[in-house]
């Protein structure tokens, strides 16, 4: 067996609560790791988070920034029990009650997008007392990071972008151009960029909220990412915008954040993008669909329109 399934999610809850769940089920947004909620008669539902052999770090990762998180006030669920050297390193972890405000923004109101807008940019706010080391990027640790300036951080993520565009040949590789432009143009800006710690993946996913309204915590944080705090926000509006879900939550994150809405966050918008349109035609972790022409037309449409957006800065 190469990936992780629903019967060993079953078994290692099983071990450690002394129970058979009476059913696992896969959680089907994610596209890296292998994770189930599992349900008994007489306990209440855990997650059971897996990975294959060559992630084993980013469960060390999660456990790591669990433990340094949550006295800070990250509402992060409950690590209940791990082993990090099993064949498929796991973590169980407290349900958090809800789903991904991705699936309920549609039916939200104001009130409530700006209730949990404000308790995740306190999370931000929390997360940025962690240190930092004047370095860029993605890590567990500050000293980690792998860049000198945030500019690399995101030039390497349009990199990454152009690989896996060309590797799927969905869409014509020369769209990747225009967006390099921009960057060249943004370079001087971004170095006034101090190296935040923040939560990159709190966006219209792993942000973990009620029906009623109510942020119930966040989850999947296997690291950081050091640099500008804006950039989370950026995947936020530009998923909502390529899913049809209203706007005004990444609105009230900037607001509630204390960040400008300006040429530099909509340039990270437009990064995004790119990076969305390369997700198609990938292979990740089985999570993945196949999607149909219309769709790939309209995020073909939405990164056109933004970079026609950008333009007045040349």
């Amino acid at each position: 067996m190469t990936c992780p399934d629903e019967a060993i999610a079953a078994e290692i809850a099983r071990r450690h609560i002394g129970q058979t769940p009476n059913a696992v089920r896969r959680f089907t947004n994610g596209i890296q790791h292998y994770v189930y909620e599992v349900s008994f008669e007489q306990h209440a539902p855990l997650v059971v988070r897996m990975t294959v052999p060559s992630q084993r770090l980013a469960m060390v990762g999660a456990k790591t920034l669990s433990a340094a998180l949550r006295p800070l006030g990250v509402p992060l669920p409950e690590i209940v029990a791990c082993e990090l050297d099993d064949p498929f390193p796991w973590l169980i972890l407290n349900r958090l009650p809800g789903t991904d405000i991705g699936d309920v923004l549609a039916h939200l109101d104001t009130e409530a997008i700006d209730r949990i807008a404000r308790d995740v940019a306190k999370a931000q706010r929390n997360t940025a007392k962690l240190e930092t080391a004047s370095r860029y990027g993605y890590a567990v640790h500050a000293q980690d990071a792998p860049h000198r300036s945030w500019s690399d951080v995101v030039s390497q993520h349009i990199a990454r972008s152009s690989k896996r565009i060309a590797s799927a040949g969905l869409f014509d590789p020369s769209l990747v151009k225009r967006i390099e432009a921009f960057a060249h143009l943004a370079r001087d800006e971004m170095k006034s960029i101090p190296a935040i710690p923040f939560l990159h993946d709190a966006t219209v996913k792993n942000v973990i909220v009620t029906d009623e309204g109510q942020l119930s915590g966040i989850v999947d944080v296997d690291d950081l990412c050091f640099g500008d705090p804006r950039y989370s926000i950026a995947l936020t509006l530009a998923a909502s915008i390529v899913r049809g879900l209203p706007d005004e939550y990444a609105a009230r994150l900037l607001h509630h954040g204390g960040h400008p809405d300006d040429w530099l966050f909509r340039f990270y918008v437009a990064v995004y993008l790119l990076d969305l349109m390369s997700e198609h035609g990938q292979d990740f972790n089985g999570n993945e669909r196949k999607t149909t022409d219309l769709e790939r037309n309209r995020i073909l449409a939405l990164y056109l329109d933004a970079l026609a957006r950008l333009g007045d800065r040349t």
